[in-house]
């Protein structure tokens, strides 16, 4: 019989804490998949369940990850201040604690953030920090789809600056960036999320053709993972090429598609862009009880979203404020901290060129005296 040694006993509790961390890991890692698919269809709950479960979570990275998922849930609900206060609180273990994975995915984030309220300077900012990291650090061949996602946002900022032909290149390449890594189910979102930005800009460019056949795509790859959100928006973009092609009824079809899973979305801005999308269609077949009733809910859910967005942009721009006074402070400081400096250099110049006067004239003193004597 085997004896029951304190090594052994010792290699067993090691064992035993080994498999039971990397089993957590495991479980973490595929709970934060699911949770990422479930913030385009039930943010509430994504939410929900990322505030019971971060308590117990201890590794940085899992932490910013965990972080990040709910961020992207409040964005999808409008709550921009929960949005930044979240993403912030990343980015600060991010800096302290965090990878250059980590510190991309936070400066990437916050910067499409930024780029969504149209502060556009403050979301170049983060882009391009998040950039730099990408480019100068090893990041891991699996990862590398994160530069999709600092093209999506580069590109973005591009078309709001200078328009689509400017940005097209950006989406296109995004595309091709999260195609090779679609074995990531979030990836075939970020897929789907690129071609709905490139067929939004083809419509912008009056290629209606490319634009539909670009909104099939986003299509195929939101089905692919039930991706409720960025199925609706190339639902809806399909629904104004119809629109333009004088299809109304084939556009009202799609519409009322995406207006039955709008209670499980809980998009404001989708639901707005929905009631007015239907109301123009009945308008344009001559149904005006259906007409007005879809117009006067678009009026309302504009109404809350322009009450909600003004009340976050007002919490963003005094956050941008007191960054602002908080800078120029610190400028003052320093400027005040180099003036003392400075003096304090001059006073020690002119203190050591007193000094070396004096000793000069001592000396010629002592050079005088000495003639006198020996005359």
């Amino acid at each position: 019989m085997n004896k029951i040694t304190l090594p052994k006993v010792k290699l067993i509790i090691y064992l035993l804490f080994v498999f039971g961390y990397t089993t957590a890991q495991v479980n973490l890692d595929s709970l934060k998949t699911e949770l990422n698919l479930m913030v385009y269809n039930n943010p509430k709950e994504a939410i929900r369940r990322v505030d019971e479960i971060y308590p117990t979570i201890t590794d940085p990275s899992m932490q910013i990850s965990y972080l990040l998922t709910s961020a992207n849930a409040y964005a999808v609900l409008k709550n921009h201040d929960a949005v930044m206060e979240t993403a912030l609180k990343a980015k600060k273990i991010a800096d302290e604690k965090g990878s250059p994975v980590n510190k991309i995915q936070v400066s990437g984030f916050i910067g499409g953030q930024y780029r969504r309220l149209g502060l556009d300077d403050k979301a170049l900012l983060y882009i391009n920090e998040a950039e730099e990291v990408f480019k100068t650090e090893a990041i891991p061949d699996s990862l590398k789809y994160l530069g999709g996602n600092i093209l999506i946002v580069k590109g973005l900022i591009q078309r709001s600056s200078l328009g689509c032909e400017y940005a097209l290149p950006y989406f296109k390449e995004a595309a091709n960036v999260y195609k090779k890594y679609i074995s990531e189910k979030i990836n075939m979102v970020s897929v789907a999320i690129a071609y709905n930005n490139i067929a939004d800009c083809y419509i912008e460019m009056n290629d209606l053709d490319a634009a539909e056949l670009n909104f099939k795509e986003a299509v195929k790859y939101s089905l692919e993972v039930n991706s409720g959100h960025s199925l609706a928006y190339a639902k809806m973009g399909l629904s104004r090429i119809y629109k333009q092609k004088n299809e109304n009824n084939k556009a009202i079809g799609l519409l009322k598609e995406v207006d039955s899973d709008l209670d499980k979305m809980n998009d404001l801005s989708i639901k707005k862009e929905v009631y007015k999308q239907l109301s123009e269609n009945y308008k344009a077949i001559k149904d005006t009880q259906n007409y007005e009733y879809y117009n006067q809910l678009y009026f309302e859910e504009t109404k809350r979203i322009i009450a909600e967005e003004k009340k976050s942009l007002n919490a963003v721009v005094n956050d941008l404020s007191e960054e602002k006074q908080k800078s120029q402070k610190q400028t003052k400081s320093k400027f005040i901290f180099m003036l003392l400096g400075a003096i304090f250099v001059f006073i020690a110049i002119m203190s050591y060129m007193a000094y070396k006067i004096v000793k000069k004239r001592k000396k010629i003193n002592e050079k005088k005296e000495q003639f006198h004597k020996e005359r």
